[in-house]
């Protein structure tokens, strides 16, 4: 018993294959990182697990260091007959069926200690993890805090300069609004005077299209009048040289017989000088025409003043 040094590496290889024909399946292809490690944690707890119960299998004096007590009552009270039976299985590993029979209790106590310590490490790992898991859930759920109260902060102060510059703007909205309806006023009171004016500069455009064409009716008018005031008038002139002529030429021949009756004279006076009493009494009768054609004269004077200020009342 006490040249037992444990078992070999065939031996714990063939536990290991047997322990992964019967209690675990082939991991699927696709794996994650998390599923990875958990096997690989796995693996290490059963080789050491492995190592502490070929440890146990040793006597006390023959290890280095004492090992740990164990709360289980199987692995503290150490048995007999693993001690029995393991010298002979190693000087004779190529034994049949008789010594896998013999090896059959100590087997099954290590597959049990294995199971339990199995069982143990995943439980302390899945303890584990869901502590991990718990602080990194803590950690993430103060950060959200964080930043929905920081994200909070900023929407607030974002929603104060929202409602300042709305302000702003509303107030700029009244001024432009305010400043736009007077300028409407104006523009609407400016358009009525606009197409008031326009109806007077089209009726005074009638207006003096009318009066223009009125006044080219009476200046024609006028001229006409004028042209026949004129024709009148030349006329009448005419007339009165005619007259004048006339006149003048009964003028001119009474002139010529009164010369002759002078020449006549001394001869009369000669040949009758009784006769001057008819003389005298024919020079008053010539005295007297010629004061007849003076007052023809004096007459037509008047009767064309007359006929003057008859076309200038025209």
């Amino acid at each position: 018993m006490s040249g037992w040094a444990g078992f070999s590496d065939d031996e714990l290889r063939r536990m290991q294959q047997k322990d992964a024909a019967r209690g675990r399946k082939p991991a699927p292809a696709n794996r994650s990182r998390q599923q990875l490690q958990r096997e690989r944690a796995l693996q290490l707890a059963a080789q050491r697990s492995a190592g502490a119960g070929s440890a146990a299998a040793l006597p006390p004096e023959q290890l280095l260091t004492r090992p740990p007590p164990t709360e289980e009552p199987r692995a503290a009270a150490p048995t007999p007959t693993p001690p029995a039976v393991r010298p002979e299985v190693q000087p004779e590993p190529r034994e049949g069926k008789p010594s896998e029979k013999h090896h059959t209790p100590a087997v099954k106590e290590l597959e049990t200690q294995e199971v339990e310590l199995r069982e143990k490490t995943r439980l302390e790992q899945l303890q584990q993890e869901q502590q991990v898991m718990e602080e990194r859930n803590k950690r993430k759920k103060a950060l959200l805090t964080k930043t929905i109260a920081e994200k909070s902060k900023q929407t607030q102060a974002e929603a104060v300069k929202l409602k300042r510059i709305q302000k702003e703007l509303q107030a700029l909205d009244d001024m432009v609004s305010n400043d736009i309806g007077i300028l409407r006023g104006r523009i609407e009171q400016a358009s009525w005077d606009y197409s008031a004016a326009r109806k007077r500069y089209e009726k005074a455009e009638v207006e003096y299209v009318a009066a223009k064409l009125d006044l080219h009716k009476k200046t024609e008018v006028k001229e006409q009048l004028t042209e026949h005031l004129c024709a009148i008038i030349q006329q009448n002139e005419l007339r009165k040289a005619h007259k004048l002529e006339e006149l003048m030429q009964q003028l001119q021949l009474q002139a010529t017989e009164e010369e002759d009756e002078e020449e006549k004279q001394p001869e009369r006076q000669r040949e009758e000088e009784g006769q001057n009493q008819e003389d005298a009494g024919e020079s008053t009768k010539e005295e007297e025409e010629k004061r007849g054609g003076d007052g023809q004269q004096e007459n037509c004077k008047p009767l064309e003043n007359g006929v003057q200020s008859q076309t200038a009342a025209s």
